[in-house]
């Protein structure tokens, strides 16, 4: 490919607070709705600048245009031309405009370009030539300065409207969903406990993402939250790629290898075809994804449902890397809120985040990781590790008469590990003249000894016992793990027995 080009780039920010912002009150259409709103949006605005009359009688055809569009992002190879310069600043000054004028600064749009030129099989910026990674080194650095500079064209020409008070009159009413002034009254297709339309107030533009997600409910046949959970807790689980922008900088071979390397990404992650339709089909009685972008999941359900779900997308995703996209580098990190389904999901949704970013932290940054409980795990081992242990825990609760009483002992003595932490890190810089309390392992050997003497005709609990004893619970590792089993078994066997009582 010869000539001058330019990289344009797109991304859309807020994304996460957008969808996110929204009572519980009919949440999960207002979700999906949301989720599908930026699908198109990001679709329309990629559009808006193919579109440009330059670009349509250009000899570059539109499939070698685009190289991206997905996940609120998109990134696009096209002629260098005065008029496509001007045609792209007008596009991103009348898109920001558009996003203000609706949303009020939730979301808001960074679009920029890199120009450049092929010499070989490298790329050429300004005075420096490597890899096509370079432009996403580029691009990346645009990003960050444009995201410091929101709404600017706006800013100058409309000073007024972003600074001086705007007054609120008496009658105006908040979103029912957002919780945003300047609502008004529309009658939407649900009823209410008497079986009458109701009449909510909202903003135009939240009426419009509701018949979004009333048009994907009738499609996809998916539950409102209340119905995922049942009677028992829901789970909020946020999952994304660990270091994809990284890999991206780091570069390909070609451009092409980029695409393949995106569209391979985007099979996977397709809610609707890819690989991950296929996972969520065996879950499709307990959970939903609402929103899976780029690759960024957002997924609500049942709680138990959720975190076997999350264990499937990993075990499957590090499959496809491996045989698909021939990449080892790749892992996926994720963390899961369990909450009352009364709960906020906007506050769910920011405790998963939260959770997320644990994972992402743990190990000293090394991701490929799982936060549930407040703790984070690694896949690699200590996942399935804390899985064996909680199915354990189950089985000889539930069907061999191993003590209930186990668990808590387990999580106390581990509680005890976690503050002697604390207090060595304390006296390291002589802050604390606190002792640590060892006695937890004279306690732990004790109580599972007695135990196994009670349990000696129980070869099951006998021999499960022991191991604990003599195996599992000698270092702070260990207790932190196994805590983590406990508490998980805990609230399974909570499920067990809530079911139970329910068939007698």
């Amino acid at each position: 490919m010869e000539g001058n080009l330019l990289f344009v780039g797109g991304d859309l920010s807020g994304i996460q607070k957008f969808i996110y912002n929204i009572t519980s009150k009919r949440a999960m259409v207002s979700l999906k709705g949301r989720s599908q709103y930026l699908k198109e949006l990001t679709d329309e605005i990629c559009n808006n600048i193919l579109n440009i009359k330059d670009l349509q009688n250009s000899s570059m055809k539109r499939e070698m245009m685009e190289i991206y569009c997905s996940g609120g992002k998109f990134y696009l190879q096209v002629p260098d031309t005065p008029d496509v310069r001007t045609a792209i600043e007008k596009i991103r000054q009348d898109t920001e405009k558009k996003l203000w004028e609706e949303h009020k600064g939730q979301l808001s749009i960074n679009i920029d370009y890199v120009p450049f030129c092929y010499v070989g099989n490298n790329v050429k910026v300004g005075n420096e030539t490597g890899n096509i990674g370079i432009l996403w080194r580029y691009m990346t650095e645009k990003f960050n300065n444009l995201k410091n500079q929101k709404f600017k064209s706006l800013l100058i020409d409309g000073y007024k409207d972003f600074f001086e008070i705007t007054k609120v009159g008496e009658n105006d009413k908040v979103c029912q969903i957002t919780g945003i002034e300047g609502a008004v009254p529309y009658e939407l297709p649900f009823k209410d406990e008497n079986g009458e339309v109701e009449k909510l107030f909202v903003l135009e533009s939240v009426k419009k993402q509701i018949y979004k997600g009333l048009e994907l409910r009738d499609k996809q046949h998916f539950k409102m939250l209340e119905e995922y959970a049942g009677d028992t807790y829901l789970g909020i689980l946020r999952m994304d790629v660990d270091g994809l922008g990284a890999r991206f900088i780091k570069g390909f071979d070609s451009m092409e290898d980029y695409k393949k390397f995106s569209k391979g990404l985007d099979d996977f992650f397709d809610a609707d075809n890819g690989n991950l339709h296929t996972i969520q089909e065996l879950y499709k009685e307990y959970l939903n994804i609402v929103y899976a972008g780029g690759d960024d999941i957002f997924v609500v359900g049942r709680w138990d449902k959720v975190i076997d779900f999350a264990a499937d997308v990993q075990k499957a995703f590090k499959e496809y890397c491996l045989n698909e996209l021939k990449d080892e580098t790749l892992s996926i990190s994720g963390g899961v809120a369990i909450i009352n389904k009364k709960f906020p999901i906007a506050k769910a949704a920011e405790l998963a985040g939260e959770a997320e970013d644990a994972a992402k932290k743990y190990n000293n940054g090394k991701k490929n990781a799982f936060n549930m409980f407040g703790e984070s795990i690694s896949w690699n081992e200590e996942f399935e590790y804390v899985k064996n242990y909680k199915d354990q825990f189950v089985s000889l609760i539930d069907k061999c008469g191993l003590s209930r009483g186990i668990l808590h002992k387990i999580m106390k003595y581990a509680a005890i590990v976690k503050e002697n932490k604390v207090i060595e890190e304390e006296n390291r810089y002589g802050n604390n003249k606190r002792k640590p309390d060892w006695s937890y392992l004279w306690h732990t050997a004790y109580y599972l000894t007695r135990f196994m003497g009670k349990e000696k005709d129980n070869n099951a609990v006998y021999d499960f016992c022991k191991d604990l004893r003599d195996t599992q619970l000698h270092t702070p590792e260990q207790y932190r793990l196994m805590s983590l089993a406990a508490r998980w078994a805990e609230l399974e066997l909570r499920e067990i027995k809530n079911i139970n009582d329910k068939n007698e």
